[in-house]
């Protein structure tokens, strides 16, 4: 019951947002979050997280941007 409200929900939105706007907010997002990542492992953050972490924002963010691009590209 949850799973199906979701998917209608999802489907919903992915129809009235344009691909070209989807594909800009996770670019923007894993630009960010690569660019924190990037911080955060080389200690320039003092936010109190571990270098692992920071390693993981910087994979995540890079995942997103790669995955957008090649989106784009397609």
């Amino acid at each position: 019951m949850l799973d199906e409200t979701l998917d209608l929900l999802i489907d919903e939105v992915a129809k009235l947002v344009p691909d070209v706007v989807l594909g800009a907010i996770f670019l923007v997002t894993g630009l960010l979050t690569a660019m924190l990542g990037v911080a955060t492992l080389l200690g320039v953050a003092t936010v109190g997280w571990s270098p692992r972490f920071g390693g993981v924002l910087t994979a995540v963010g890079a995942l997103l941007v790669v995955g957008v691009v090649v989106w784009w590209y397609r």
